[in-house]
């Protein structure tokens, strides 16, 4: 912000002489021209050739006298500022909260459609291994039980379940926080990203694999609104 005061009055400038510096300037002149017998009188040239006879006269500080005019104009900036930014903060806080809710959602189908993931995995094997041998190998069921306990424990995904649900939490407590909380929301997206990243590559479903999709859409979209966040 600048702010720039212009005195209608500046046209009209003051000069003032100094009149010691243009009487011993002019009685030196007066020596030199007796002491060389000179004919020529002294000029106005002769004495303004030297300088410093004539000098602008300095103005009074006034800055007191504006201030007050200056104080209100920007206090009624700021307090415009201020409401301006505190909607666009609830506008962005909105629709962060909204997102949010969209991908909490999106988690809970994804825990619902993976709870049993021991009996979807028995299911699965059970079919492949009858297309592939056309029904005319019997199937020993411990063995399977033992392969699908094997893939429903590589696809586990409790624990990255529970990091996003705690760093959704973080992130609406930082939103609601008086505190600025750009760098941390950032940090928190970073680590979403990641966790829902490792839930895909866990995850052969069609149906999870869509909803990753879609909250990884719904992060980026987020990580475009942080960026207006302090």
């Amino acid at each position: 912000m600048k702010v720039q005061i212009k005195d209608a009055a500046a046209g009209t400038a003051a000069f003032e002489i100094d009149w010691s510096r243009a009487e011993g300037l002019h009685a030196a002149l007066v020596q030199l021209k007796n002491k060389f017998g000179l004919q020529d009188d002294i000029s106005m040239d002769h004495l303004l050739g030297v300088g410093g006879i004539i000098k602008p006269v300095e103005t009074a500080d006034e800055s007191d006298r504006f201030w007050p005019t200056i104080e209100d104009c920007l206090s009624r900036a700021l307090a415009d500022l201020d409401t301006m930014r505190r909607k666009e903060g609830d506008f962005i806080a909105a629709d962060l909260h909204a997102r949010l809710d969209y991908i909490a959602g999106c988690l809970g189908e994804i825990k619902h459609d993976t709870a049993d993931l021991l009996n979807q995995y028995r299911e699965r094997l059970k079919e492949r291994i009858a297309v592939l041998t056309q029904e005319t190998v019997e199937l020993d069921p411990a063995r399977l039980a033992q392969e699908a306990a094997y893939l429903a424990d590589r696809s586990d995904i409790s624990e990255e379940i529970v990091r996003v649900q705690s760093h959704i939490e973080q992130f609406q407590h930082i939103m609601d926080s008086e505190e600025p909380g750009g760098r941390k929301l950032n940090f928190l997206l970073q680590e979403l990203h990641r966790e829902f990243n490792t839930i895909g590559s866990k995850i052969g479903h069609a149906d999870t694999a869509h909803r990753v999709v879609d909250v990884k859409s719904e992060l980026e979209k987020i990580r475009e609104q942080i960026q207006n966040v302090e």
